[in-house]
């Protein structure tokens, strides 16, 4: 009966840590997943035009998604020392807030360029959460 007592207390715990983390939102062209403290991306350019990006946190706490028009390196952007967040200059769109196994989505018509794609919660961006981005002319 213990034993039995114990395995059911550990489902009730990993069935309240939520489990798996959503999908990407359907119709997404562009997939970016967030961990702690990465960002990756699974291609590493597209066209120019209208693009919807699906973003999955697959972290185990709450991360932002900018996405910044830049000539800079991915690991160059100033940083205000006050807020240890990322400045935004050449932001182009934005998910504010994902929750921890949470997936949203935003839809950016990109121009050709380099980008470059943070969670800009405060410092998470100096521990690694970036990465950069290519759009290439249509």
């Amino acid at each position: 009966m213990r034993a039995l007592v114990v395995v059911v207390a550990a489902a009730v715990v990993v069935a309240s840590c939520g489990g798996a983390p959503q999908e990407a939102p359907s119709g997404s062209q562009l997939v970016v997943e967030l961990s702690d403290y990465k960002v990756t991306v699974n291609v590493a350019s597209v066209k120019a035009g209208s693009v919807k990006i699906g973003v999955r946190n697959v972290a185990n706490m709450e991360h932002s998604f900018q996405v910044i028009k830049t000539d800079l390196a991915p690991d160059k952007l100033p940083v205000d020392g006050v807020t240890a967040k990322a400045k935004e200059d050449g932001k182009v769109g934005e998910i504010p807030s994902i929750p921890a196994g949470k997936s949203a989505a935003v839809t950016i018509a990109f121009t050709p360029g380099n980008y470059v794609f943070i969670c800009n919660v405060s410092g998470h961006y100096q521990l690694g959460m970036h990465t950069g981005f290519t759009v290439e002319a249509p």
